[in-house]
């Protein structure tokens, strides 16, 4: 368990991730708050906000009288409503491919550490990829991540793999919300280069900074998008 995290965070990720093993299976009973206390050597409050996070997420259901039971041993995909409209979009009219331009840990500058939120201005994951509609570069995508939560990332290839969906089924976090900033831009000549537009051509420039359940920012993001194409209607909300 990260012991970076708090302990009821620490306790729900360890059941969560042995109800996801099959460990504990649809139906099986979690064990008490009694037994949890003593497992983890935690008070009993701790124990309690752990499994009512998982009650949240819809893991388990709490029945009166008789205990805490799995609901569900998948993994509850609650980014799959935080996403940017205008990507809906796109997939919905174009063939979608993606291109990862760099993958690597890197020293943050101090703007990527302010919106990350760290204390100390440790290495952070650099994932950038160029987005293709039907063969024509739509969108340059940035991403930066703590390293601490997302140890190993930099090895797994993001080509055909979504990063919420890799943060939420591999890295067992619970993504909750996000905040964006969206503003108008002209493409600087490296941009220009990559979406094949003109140097000064006006882009989309959206800044995202997305929060776990428990607060923790785990990504900055900016995607610079053609304006001529894309267009944002933006949803949010992870909540189901």
């Amino acid at each position: 368990m990260n012991p970076q995290l708090p302990l009821y965070h620490r306790i729900e990720n360890d059941l969560k991730n042995k109800i996801f093993l099959g460990n504990f299976k649809p139906g099986d009973m979690l064990p008490s708050e009694r037994e949890i206390m003593e497992i983890y050597k935690v008070s009993r409050l701790t124990a309690r906000e752990a499994v009512n996070r998982l009650a949240i997420q819809g893991l388990v259901e709490k029945v009166q009288g008789k205990g805490t039971f799995v609901k569900n041993a998948n993994p509850v995909h609650r980014m799959g409503h935080l996403y940017s409209g205008g990507e809906e979009i796109l997939m919905r009219f174009y063939e979608i491919k993606t291109k990862v331009l760099d993958l690597e840990i890197i020293p943050p500058e101090e703007e990527v550490c302010k919106n990350l939120e760290l204390d100390s201005c440790e290495e952070v994951v650099y994932l950038e990829r160029l987005r293709f509609a039907n063969k024509t570069p739509v969108a340059l995508i940035k991403s930066y991540l703590p390293k601490h939560l997302v140890p190993g990332i930099e090895s797994i290839d993001f080509t055909d793999k979504s990063l919420y969906s890799t943060l939420e089924e591999t890295y067992r976090l619970q993504l909750h919300e996000a905040q964006e900033i969206i503003e108008a831009v002209l493409a600087d000549e490296r941009t220009a280069a990559l979406l094949e537009i003109s140097k000064g051509f006006p882009l989309l420039f959206n800044q995202r900074i997305t929060h776990l359940l428990d607060g923790t920012v785990i990504e900055y993001e900016t995607v610079a998008s053609r304006s001529d194409i894309y267009k944002y209607h933006n949803k949010l909300s992870g909540l189901t």
